[in-house]
């Protein structure tokens, strides 16, 4: 599980500021998903396409959807690109971090749920919960590949 989050983490291990933060307030919104895909492709115009951009928008999307499923909304989403990838977090009232799986299980075929953090597993170079005085936030983090980074 990650120890920081977005700023706090390049700061507390030297690696830069952003060069592009994206902060949004989801409270209320009625479709917060698309609002969340937006705002991580407004941020990473320029900066990312192909397949890593369809990434990191994928897990946004998945991240503010447990949010909304689990914890009855998102709060907010951030995303901070730096140099050598980017962070997105996302916050929800929820402070219970013990029923988000350190290694998400596999959902059965028959399961209409469960695949969400597998894909965030999958695709993210890292990720983790920590309770905050909201309730909690989900971080994704994802290094630049080869090809990606300028």
């Amino acid at each position: 599980m990650l120890g920081s989050t977005g700023t706090a983490l390049s700061r507390d291990h030297g690696c830069g500021s952003p060069t592009t933060h994206a902060a949004i307030d989801l409270c209320g919104f009625k479709a917060p998903q698309s609002a969340a895909r937006r705002v991580v492709r407004t941020a990473l115009a320029g900066k990312a396409d192909g397949e890593y951009l369809d990434d990191v928008v994928l897990v946004a999307d998945e991240l503010v959807g447990n949010a909304v499923e689990h914890a009855g909304e998102a709060l907010a989403m951030v995303i901070d690109v730096y140099n050598w990838g980017v962070a997105v977090q996302v916050r929800d009232r929820e402070a219970k971090t013990a029923e988000v799986p350190e290694k998400p299980l596999a959902a059965g075929e028959d399961d209409e749920h469960g695949r969400g953090l597998l894909l965030v597993d999958a695709l993210a170079s890292a990720w983790g919960v920590q309770r905050d005085s909201a309730g909690k936030r989900v971080t994704a983090i994802f290094m630049h590949r080869t090809g990606d980074a300028e």
